[in-house]
């Protein structure tokens, strides 16, 4: 496993470490602006990006949240999960990670959140927000590390956090 603190290259790919992220503005205010909206409920959706610089998120897709609480949680509505996966999968595109919000004002996971984060690598946006608006912002990166233990397929998790980059798309 890197040390999370690698380089990346002109093209936005960090094999190492994957600390950087590269998220356009647009993208982070479109995001940020759903989530304020959403509050006091938690808001969701996916991001997307290509399968060749998988740390440039060029696109995300928004999703209801259909969790029985979606003021203390989040469930990506199944049906948008699935006709993005299979979107993907038929384009160089990937799901990269997922976005939501955090009501409470905090960008930081939650326990509920690690608990979750069964795909090792995914990344998590996590907007803060409040009455007044959107806070700030979070990214991370789940990691999975095997316990010494040595117990079939328990492993710990946790996350890493990861430098959001404005990616300044230039015009053709």
């Amino acid at each position: 496993m890197g040390d999370g603190l690698g380089e990346n290259d002109k093209d936005g790919k960090n094999p190492a470490g994957q600390a950087s992220v590269y998220l356009s503005a647009r993208l982070h205010d479109e995001i940020r602006d759903l989530s304020a909206l959403q509050w006091p409920e938690e808001s969701c959706g996916l991001l997307i990006a290509s399968g060749e610089t998988p740390n440039r998120i060029h696109r995300v897709v928004v999703a209801r949240n259909v969790a029985p609480d979606p003021l203390k949680t989040f469930e990506i509505d199944p049906q948008t999960l699935i006709a993005t996966y299979r979107t993907v999968r038929n384009s160089s595109e990937v799901v990269v990670g997922c976005f939501h919000s955090h009501p409470n004002g905090h960008a930081l996971p939650s326990n509920s959140d690690r608990a979750r984060a069964d795909e090792d690598g995914f990344l998590w946006l996590i907007v803060a927000t409040a009455y007044n608006g959107a806070l700030k912002s979070g990214m991370y990166r789940a990691q999975h590390q095997e316990t010494l233990s040595g117990e079939d397929g328990e492993n710990i998790r946790y996350f890493r956090r990861c430098t959001l980059i404005d990616d300044i798309v230039e015009p053709f």
